[in-house]
């Protein structure tokens, strides 16, 4: 009977020593001096309590990523310790923090090595610039392929984080009640429990109330893996509304549509909504003053003259001159 309490303790002691040898209880911002390796491929597990378990070593990143694919765990990734500084690579399932360089705009391309044809650009450095993005494909040390605001695009090196799912503690997420709201956050390693946002429209009436995630803005799910598992597949079979994709008014609307509003009611939000009281004239931005104030009738006759929605030009002057009081449109008129 004791040898029998012995061999049970010596199996308990030794699962225990195998568990610490191969689990380090590290957070995403602490593995970058992590080199289980010696300076190569690390496969490895994310936990949800934001360690990360040791699965293999590879000799080069097509290996560990042959391992990763056929092993097939929604928790697995690549570290990489090649350049002396760890990071991770790639990953089954992960979103990318977009908000690493803030000071300098993401650039979207059409090819995996960031040649040819650029799609747009993106502000990253603030919540409604976009600070996160879903992980559709890798092009190993040169960019990976993201997901936002229904672009599918490549990305280069320096603008990104990837983050295993597991390590995600909040995302950008869509809250439908009377109406549908996107929620922002500011960082995805870390939980918030903010209000920024916006309200984009009504209720959609395929939606449900709940929350849900989507990085096209037309499909909707309750769950960021099942989600992950759709873009990867090429579909959105699993979605909640996969046979009734939702498009949000003002983003579909043509821009030949005119609007119901007078040139009156365009002044009266532009007062009432913008803050703007007068007119910006000269060099000097002062408190409530607009480029923009008073320029309903433009608008509205431009609309008439030209069929370009006179709302939907607000809506670009808007973001274009920051609401009529940015350097361009206080010196060089830009709207």
């Amino acid at each position: 009977m004791k040898k029998v309490k012995y061999l049970i303790f010596l199996i308990l002691l030794f699962g225990i020593i195998f568990s610490y040898k191969n689990v380090d209880a590290l957070t995403v911002s602490q593995y970058k001096t992590r080199n289980n390796c010696n300076s190569k491929f690390e496969l490895a597990g994310a936990h949800s309590d934001g360690s990360a378990a040791y699965v293999g070593c590879y000799n080069t990143y097509s290996a560990a990523k042959s391992a990763m694919v056929s092993n097939g765990a929604n928790d697995l990734f690549i570290f990489d310790s090649t350049s002396g500084t760890t990071k991770i690579v790639d990953a089954n399932y992960a979103l990318l923090d977009l908000s690493v360089n803030p000071e300098t705009l993401t650039y979207f391309y059409e090819k995996s090595d960031l040649s040819g044809r650029k799609y747009t650009y993106m502000d990253t450095g603030s919540l409604y610039g976009g600070v996160d993005g879903a992980l559709l494909d890798v092009n190993y040390n040169k960019s990976v392929k993201v997901m936002i605001g229904g672009l599918s695009a490549w990305i280069g090196n320096s603008t990104y984080e990837i983050v295993p799912l597991n390590w995600v503690k909040s995302s950008s997420s869509y809250t439908i009640n009377s109406s549908i709201r996107h929620n922002y956050v500011a960082k995805i390693q870390e939980s918030y429990s903010g209000s920024a946002g916006s309200t984009i429209g009504p209720k959609p009436t395929m939606l449900n109330n709940g929350t849900y995630f989507s990085y096209d803005g037309h499909y909707f799910y309750t769950s960021k893996l099942t989600m992950l598992k759709d873009y990867k597949n090429g579909n959105r079979n699993n979605s909640v509304n996969k046979n009734d994709p939702y498009y949000n008014y003002y983003m579909f609307l043509s821009n030949h549509s005119k609007t119901t509003y007078s040139s009156v009611n365009i002044d009266e939000y532009i007062r009432n909504n913008m803050g703007a009281t007068k007119g910006l004239y000269g060099s000097t931005s002062q408190n409530g003053s607009s480029r923009l104030y008073g320029q309903g009738l433009f608008f509205y006759n431009s609309q008439e003259r030209f069929g370009n929605n006179a709302l939907l030009a607000l809506s670009l002057s808007r973001n274009e001159t920051s609401n009529g009081r940015s350097d361009l449109a206080i010196y060089k008129n830009n709207g």
